[in-house]
């Protein structure tokens, strides 16, 4: 295996952290037990991770190391032939076979190293978890009632610009398992729900979501026509979420009837292009979900320097699903929020707690 460097004692026992805790929270918060078993493996293992440390500045070492694998296992051939391909039901069409997965798993890694390692270097987490818009769809509506308005939709880190299809999708919020609120088109052919948690109540749907403007930024756009780019969003699914591949098919092929303005870049610098093509009657609405971590700190700050100075012109809403930004390594659920931007001031709202897959929304009381 090539690399960049040995992890020197501290290094190595970050990341040995930062998978004991992927291991203990985020994977079984997420309904993905290999993971978990994964994870806890590799935190125990120096070879393992020296190849994970191979990422990108900012981006999760075992959300990178994990699509790096089930790339190549979705890729076929020789790769499916590895015993590890039973324990991903994507792969194998059957259930997991009952017996220790991380064996196999670092043999997989080991063998194929270097090929990991080229993954890993090259890419980033660009999810596009469409499920998120059952987030966005109540802060969506939230500003069109305020500004009595269609809306203006920019995307930061737009990733394939699924989301920005937020209105053509068709949605169930529930809450202790029943139905309490229905949205969207009965025809649409990707469907999304999510469980309404606590006492807060989730805020009125617009019954219908005018949109006059789709645009999204991000440094290295996903075009789903690529077969190779698609096979990397699905990598980035976790291994039990089998229905979110055909979702994912789904929202893809949705995508290309109804195209989006997608661009290329660094979002600090073309975001004030982005607005100025926005209708200066629309509301205009940045957004972001799981992304502004991945921009430094100085980068953010220009983000909504810019927003500020567009304020004094005309009113502007962010609507952010993120991490906090001072440790992106720590396990965290991300915060919904809207911050409001008139006459160069802001002010921000947390609206809610949700699951960083939109799975659960646990609204402010």
């Amino acid at each position: 295996m090539s690399s960049r460097n040995l992890l020197d004692a501290p290094t190595a026992a970050r990341y040995r952290d930062v998978f004991h805790r992927f291991a203990r929270v985020e994977a079984p918060d997420l309904a993905s037990p290999l993971y978990a078993e994964l994870s806890y493996g590799i935190s125990l293992d120096r070879e393992l991770l020296e190849i994970a440390a191979q990422k990108r500045r900012r981006q999760p070492a075992p959300n990178m190391l994990f699509a790096s694998v089930q790339y190549l296992l979705l890729s076929g051939g020789r790769y499916r032939e590895h015993p590890l391909a039973a324990h991903y039901p994507i792969v194998s069409g059957e259930d997991r076979p009952m017996e220790p997965a991380f064996p196999a798993f670092r043999d997989f890694c080991l063998s194929h190293a270097d090929e990991i390692v080229e993954l890993v270097r090259a890419h980033r987490t660009q999810t596009n978890v469409v499920r998120r818009c059952t987030c966005l769809l109540p802060a969506f509506s939230i500003v069109q009632r305020e500004s009595e308005r269609p809306l203006a939709l920019i995307d930061v880190g737009a990733s394939a610009g699924l989301n920005l299809n937020v209105d053509r999708y068709r949605y169930r919020y529930l809450r202790g398992g029943r139905e309490e609120t229905v949205w969207g088109r009965p025809e649409a052919t990707v469907a999304l729900e999510a469980e309404l948690l606590g006492r807060g109540a989730m805020p009125e749907l617009s019954d219908e979501l005018a949109i006059e403007f789709r645009g999204g930024i991000d440094v290295n756009p996903i075009d789903l026509r690529n077969e190779d780019e698609l096979l990397w969003l699905r990598a980035l699914i976790w291994p039990e979420h089998v229905e979110r591949h055909q979702r994912l098919i789904d929202a893809a092929a949705e995508l290309r009837r109804s195209p989006v303005d997608l661009r290329g870049g660094d979002a600090v610098e073309l975001l004030p292009e982005v607005i100025a093509d926005a209708p200066p009657e629309a509301a205009l609405t940045v957004y972001a979900t799981v992304a502004l971590y991945q921009i430094p700190a100085e980068g953010r700050e220009r983000i909504f320097r810019t927003l500020a100075q567009t304020s004094r012109d005309r009113p502007v809403w962010l609507v952010t699903l993120e991490l906090r930004m001072e440790d992106v390594e720590e396990v965290q659920m991300p915060s919904l929020s809207i911050t409001r931007f008139a006459n160069g001031a802001a002010e921000r709202q947390v609206l809610a707690k949700s699951s960083p897959h939109g799975w659960w929304i646990e609204w402010a009381a």
